[in-house]
């Protein structure tokens, strides 16, 4: 056997021995579409295997919900760290997992976003139509409206 086959098998050895890390992510209610930065990568509930760490943007749409988008430190336990990471995966791969869950409940959308103006003047505009429908008297059966 060559030195070819040898780093090849070495490699191939080594590769399956890596950190595996695994984002987690499920919505309430299921089957929001996820983005992780710039990237679709499917719906809730879902795993999703990935290389890079560090600060990402995790987002969760679903149509008729207010839209969940969130900062996350996807970073691992310290030993996955330069240079500590060369020896828990090149060195000795220990076939780590390092698994990130997170559980989101999306809010219904109401069109306004709460404390904003529209949501206030939504909510003022129904308390007055409330406050109408109690002030008027019922109608009588058999007239007509006036």
């Amino acid at each position: 056997m060559g030195w070819g086959a040898v780093v090849a098998l070495l490699g191939a050895f080594l590769a399956g021995c890596r950190t595996r890390r695994v984002l987690a992510v499920d919505s309430q209610p299921p089957g929001a579409l996820v983005r992780l930065d710039e990237e679709v990568i499917g719906n809730t509930p879902l795993e999703h295997e990935f290389v890079h760490g560090g600060k990402r943007r995790l987002t969760l749409y679903l149509p008729g919900r207010r839209t969940w988008s969130q900062r996350v430190d996807l970073d691992g336990p310290w030993y996955s760290r330069f240079p500590l990471d060369l020896v828990t995966e090149v060195i000795l791969p220990l076939g780590l997992e390092h698994r990130f869950p997170f559980e989101v409940r999306l809010i219904p959308d109401t069109g306004a976003e709460p404390g904003s103006d529209a949501a206030i003047t939504d909510f003022v505009e129904r308390a007055v139509a409330l406050r109408r429908a109690e002030a008027e008297p019922p109608e009588e059966p058999g007239e007509p409206p006036q």
